[in-house]
């Protein structure tokens, strides 16, 4: 529209410089050079004002004077009305991202973090502009309550906040969500494609607990590995006395069968005596170093020294 009336009244300021032509005066003459200027400048803005074109993933929905338009205008070039005014939609997939918070039945409150991927229904675009605006309005007015409301009605069958973790819980919670969004939006122009949860963040409460726990088991896990340790130190140290004490044993075995060995000796040579009294002058005459005993005598027996006489 702005075009279109910026063309009309460079139309009106030419047609005044027309009807007042004169080629007198080189004054005169600009002001005729003016003219030809706003001819052109209306020409282009008429011509502009007419063609539109709509980029890719896009369609545009047009309104003349305030009333909507039923058809719309796909990517490309389009020759319109230069009257219409036209709002632009975009149908390339968007991910719309909503935290919110799910009460559990034992009544915490579990925030969850939720990707809804959908797109703009092109077809439906003369509607979406006629009942609620863009599409950014219709997220905020149809697509967020619902899926906040999706949530909280699913958090009742959640018996603890805990479950929210559970594979099983996190999969039917999409499920549903699918479902809800689907056909609670496609009939206001939305097409839901995938619903993706993204993160889930417990209560303090329980988190506090989760990490008192934690540190408990922790602390477990620590007292039972300075057990292994110290079972460990002990059975090595059992080991090692068993070890000691069969060396023990073994030297006592030894000790014990040289002294049956010695005992034996003696009792054979005790025997052997008893049955031969010469053993006793075999012995002796064995362990002689060969010295010749000095003798006394009586009164006038002179001592003699046997080793004396053998060098004269």
């Amino acid at each position: 529209m702005t075009k279109l009336f910026l063309s009309v009244l460079f139309l009106i300021i030419w047609a005044i410089i027309v009807l007042n032509k004169s080629n007198g005066t080189p004054a005169e003459r600009r002001i005729n050079i003016v003219g030809y200027l706003c001819w052109g400048a209306s020409a282009i803005l008429l011509l502009m004002s007419v063609v539109i074109t709509v980029p890719a993933g896009h369609v545009k929905v047009a309104t003349l004077f305030g009333k909507v338009q039923d058809n719309n205008y796909r990517e490309g070039l389009h020759i319109v009305n230069p009257l219409l005014a036209f709002t632009a939609f975009d149908l390339r997939q968007k991910t719309h991202m909503e935290t919110a918070g799910i009460p559990a039945e034992d009544k915490l409150i579990t925030k969850t973090d939720v990707s809804v991927q959908y797109r703009t229904v092109g077809e439906m675009a003369p509607d979406i502009l006629r009942n609620t605006g863009t599409t950014e309005a219709l997220i905020q007015v149809h697509m967020i309550p619902k899926l906040r409301s999706i949530l909280r009605e699913q958090g009742k069958g959640v018996a603890v906040s805990q479950d929210f973790f559970k594979e099983a819980v996190q999969r039917q919670l999409q499920e549903t969500l699918q479902l809800g969004l689907a056909e609670f939006l496609a009939p206001k122009g939305l097409q839901i494609e995938t619903i993706l949860i993204r993160d889930v963040q417990l209560p303090e409460v329980i988190r506090t607990a989760i990490t008192e726990t934690k540190k408990r088991e922790q602390e477990v896990l620590k007292q039972q590995a300075e057990l292994e340790r110290f079972a460990t130190e002990q059975d090595q140290k059992v080991k090692q006395a068993e070890s000691e004490l069969k060396a023990a044993k073994l030297e006592a075995q030894k000790i014990k069968e040289l002294a049956d060995a010695e005992a034996y000796k003696i009792n054979v040579i005790n025997k052997t005596l008893a049955q031969s009294p010469n053993y006793i002058e075999l012995k002796r005459v064995e362990q002689w170093n060969g010295v010749l005993p000095v003798y006394a005598g009586g009164e006038n027996i002179p001592m003699i020294d046997l080793r004396k006489t053998g060098k004269n």
